[in-house]
């Protein structure tokens, strides 16, 4: 059981002060990768949960983002996971700027969903693409631990969307030859807020 006002920060640095992760390509310091997680109780008090995460690459030649992938579990007026690109084009911010002037003609202020809570992509989707996209340096062997950690986060967010449609989950074990008992007390309703999200 997990107590009501435990929380948890995970970021690179102290607690002070934030810090990064040096990315390099042939050994040279080219950008650095942010990572922040804000963690608390889950809604049933059982698990520790990322309520809130920013994974955002900044190259050292401007110091400005480049990508950001977000994550706010309570987002309202955005996708609860999206994505912010910080390359600006003509005809995007043309139209952008035509449409929908509070964007300013900004790509970057577009937030582009990705799956919402239980879908969203994980740490190890976001590094692999670092590598594989940027070529950035990487460690032996780094396939076999992104593909470790993805294979990780999966199972828990299976085992999420099984809690959020419990009777979906028993219907597709039943399709699959399982016996699926409901509990004495009555099948769980489904989560519709986690369904519904975007």
């Amino acid at each position: 059981m997990i107590r009501k006002r435990e929380w948890r920060v995970i970021r690179p640095g102290s607690a002070e002060k934030a810090g990064s992760i040096r990315l390099l390509n042939d050994g040279v310091h080219v950008a650095d990768l942010h990572l922040y997680y804000w963690c608390a109780p889950d809604h049933a008090d059982s698990h520790l949960a990322v309520r809130k995460s920013s994974f955002e690459v900044r190259s050292l030649q401007e110091g400005t983002p480049l990508l950001r992938l977000d994550y706010l579990h309570d987002a309202h007026s955005v996708p609860a996971a999206h994505w912010n690109v910080h390359a600006e084009r003509g005809a995007a911010s043309v139209l952008l700027a035509r449409c929908n002037p509070k964007h300013k003609g900004l790509l970057s202020q577009v937030h582009i969903p990705v799956g919402g809570t239980r879908y969203r992509p994980c740490l190890e989707d976001f590094l692999e693409m670092l590598l594989r996209e940027f070529d950035f340096d990487a460690c032996p062997h780094w396939e076999d631990a992104v593909r470790a950690g993805r294979r990780r986060w999966r199972l828990l967010q299976t085992r999420s969307v099984v809690r959020d449609s419990p009777d979906t989950a028993a219907a597709v074990l039943e399709k699959l030859g399982y016996t699926v008992i409901p509990p004495p007390e009555g099948a769980r309703a489904a989560n519709d807020d986690a369904l519904y999200e975007r």
